[in-house]
């Protein structure tokens, strides 16, 4: 396990349509291992090695949940919009960080004090347009510091071990599929040409792997992401089956709740082609319907005449929540399955 590397890269900001840092990162951290590396117009870093006849193309997308400056008043206190799929309640008292074009800014996100709060109030969920971020700076201080409208926040967070194997950090989604990627390019030797592409905007919209799938005109697509770990209290079983140390997930497929719709029914002859990987090299796995999301996989299954595509997830407990828990144990299984995947026939 390079926790180092999983640290920094979670650590690294990005938020989407800010992910500057984090390619820079990857391609620091892949000299030397690929055949290539390029990057396009719209920011997705292609990294391809091997020289077969067949195309593979991995995506893991590189942006996470964050805010954007909205509007800053006289005093300077910044109010937000949300970039991505960020819940209201999870908000209050995070420590930010405000990446002004010059200076990056801490703050704190605040809102009415408990004290002056009507009855009615403090039984109701304090939502988003109802804070603001301190950052103890005038409007004319954060001016001179390059903070204005459209300039991102992320969280301040760093990566903390936790009991076990376990680790806590912002972005696992999908930091912890960067990490998956970056470590499967190094060490696999392809029996095909394989196409990591490191993609951005994820989070609104599968932006980047819609372009990059078509760029590449791959024969099989797989997405690396997170996925929902139930194994805690307050959800079902049957909710969120998947748990924690029991090795990555291999998806049947995704979409809408009400009815798996707008997602990925994945095919079923890559599903079972996995399967047998992971039955052969004796890596743990387990097999997920996923209802309320989705991956970059559903925007490669589109591309062109339509790609067979697949998803590997890791278990991730608090998904969304800035505090995101992950084994290592599992990303560990998650690396050698997708090496393998690497090196194998492919079944198209």
């Amino acid at each position: 396990m390079n926790l180092n590397l999983l640290k920094a890269i979670s650590e690294a900001p990005g938020v989407s349509g800010f992910e500057y840092g984090v390619p820079t990162l990857i391609r620091k951290e892949l000299g030397g291992h690929t055949d290539g590396m390029r990057e396009d117009r719209f920011g997705n870093l292609y990294v391809s090695k091997g020289n077969g006849k067949r195309t593979l193309m991995v995506a893991a997308h590189t942006d996470e949940i964050g805010l954007i400056v909205k509007h800053i008043d006289d005093k300077g206190f910044i109010r937000f919009a949300k970039l991505g799929g960020v819940p209201d309640h999870i908000l209050l008292a995070q420590r930010v960080s405000v990446h002004g074009m010059k200076e990056r800014v801490r703050g704190v996100i605040g809102c009415k004090a408990i004290h002056v709060m009507k009855d009615e109030e403090k039984k109701q969920l304090v939502t988003y347009d109802k804070m603001f971020i301190d950052t103890g700076a005038t409007k004319d201080q954060l001016s001179k510091m390059g903070v204005s409208v459209g300039t991102p926040i992320t969280m301040e967070r760093g990566l903390t071990e936790l009991k076990g194997d376990l680790v806590v950090a912002k972005a696992m989604d999908d930091r912890a599929g960067c990490y998956m990627l970056i470590e499967a390019l190094k060490i696999a030797k392809p029996a095909n040409k394989v196409v990591g592409v490191f993609t951005v905007q994820e989070e609104v919209g599968l932006r980047g792997a819609t372009m990059s799938a078509f760029a590449v005109k791959p024969d099989i697509g797989i997405a690396i992401d997170t996925t929902i770990a139930g194994d805690h209290p307050e959800i079902g079983e049957s909710e969120a089956p998947v748990k924690l140390g029991y090795g990555p997930v291999i998806l049947a497929a995704d979409g809408r709740r009400d009815s798996l719709g707008g997602g990925l029914i994945a095919n079923p002859i890559i599903r079972g082609w996995i399967m047998d990987l992971a039955d052969k090299s004796k890596i743990p796995y387990q097999l997920e319907v996923l209802e309320g999301g989705t991956t970059d996989a559903t925007a490669m299954q589109l591309a062109h005449e339509g790609v067979p595509a697949g998803c590997i997830s890791i278990p991730s407990r608090y998904v969304h929540s800035f505090s995101e828990v992950v084994s290592k144990k599992d990303l560990d299984s998650g690396v050698k399955l997708l090496a393998k995947m690497m090196e194998s026939k492919l079944p198209f």
